[in-house]
């Protein structure tokens, strides 16, 4: 099943992942991750972009874990 991709800005990403307060990984940290498919997203015109959709999906199994065990 696919869901329809919603790609954002590493800023965005940074902001949305860590808050506006958090501490992100840097932008180039961001940037290899999705160059070593770490991340779901892809390069548009010399940009990248991270596929939000995908990464939600991919991570909202840990999140409940964690929640569910008190983390």
């Amino acid at each position: 099943m696919s869901s329809s991709q919603e790609l954002i800005s590493i800023k965005e990403f940074q902001k949305r992942v860590w808050g506006e307060n958090g501490t992100p990984l840097s932008r180039q940290s961001i940037r290899n991750h999705l160059l070593n498919c770490k991340l779901p997203g892809k390069q548009v015109v010399g940009n990248w972009y991270v596929d939000w959709n995908q990464y939600q999906s991919q991570n909202t199994d840990i999140f409940v874990e964690q929640v569910l065990a008190g983390r």
